[in-house]
């Protein structure tokens, strides 16, 4: 993992990871698909991202158009809240041209 997080962003990620024991900097890994730990997949750890984390904060450590890359039918599954698939659904369909189109 080649980028150094900074305080901010570490504990930005610490919140998402309450219940895991992997690090900020294993997180990060994970989300950029440059590291993989046992037990859950990516798209597990994106959604838990999405969940734990407000897209203002999301955005201080992630470009929106890598967050809208990420985003697809795996993650969504993994997303509980409607409001943030809705969310993720508009975002990604005017940052990044994404045409996934739900109707729920």
């Amino acid at each position: 993992m080649n980028k150094k997080l900074t305080k901010e962003q570490k504990q930005i990620l610490k919140r998402c990871l309450w219940d895991r024991p992997i690090t900020p900097e294993q997180f990060y890994g994970i989300i950029k698909g440059q590291y993989t730990y046992p037990g859950a997949s990516r798209a597990f750890y994106i959604a838990r991202l999405l969940e734990y984390a407000n897209w203002f904060d999301i955005k201080k450590i992630f470009k929106p158009k890598e967050i809208c890359a990420l985003w697809n039918d795996e993650v969504r599954r993994y997303v509980r809240a409607k409001s943030i698939k809705e969310g993720m659904d508009f975002a990604c369909k005017i940052l990044h041209g994404n045409t996934l189109s739900y109707t729920r």
